[in-house]
């Protein structure tokens, strides 16, 4: 998966490529070591801000970025968990980059939901735990 292949979900949704995309990256990760509570760790978070207002809630998804990072770097032996870092790191980045566009943010954040839904569903249909 590709920095522009994140991009182009969180910016315009999921299309056939993409999802064909998201299900070899959950097979990746899981066969790299990921396992599925971190990954509900990270998606608890997401379905908490994307219960409430997200506008309300900015600094709670901003917050991912860290919450990731301070896990990929207790458990740095985990590649699984780096790559999923950096794909993560890159859709957030993606919904925060639209300069002040309330409605094309919320857009990109439904967006993001449904990627990172993606990832967790595909990791855990190939046999993550």
């Amino acid at each position: 998966m590709q920095k522009n292949e994140v991009e182009q979900w969180i910016s315009s949704g999921p299309e056939p490529k993409l999802m064909d995309i998201a299900k070899e990256f959950g097979e990746e990760i899981k066969s790299s070591g990921l396992t599925t509570s971190q990954i509900r760790q990270v998606f608890s978070k997401l379905k908490s801000i994307e219960a409430k207002k997200y506008r309300q809630q900015r600094t709670e998804f901003m917050m991912l970025k860290p919450f990731i990072a301070y896990a990929a770097g207790r458990q740095a032996k985990v590649n699984g968990l780096q790559k999923f870092k950096e794909k993560i790191t890159w859709g957030i980045n993606c919904v925060l980059d639209v300069h002040g566009d309330e409605i094309e943010e919320e857009k990109r954040f439904k967006n993001f939901c449904t990627f990172f839904e993606a990832i967790l569903a595909y990791h855990r249909a190939c046999g993550g735990k």
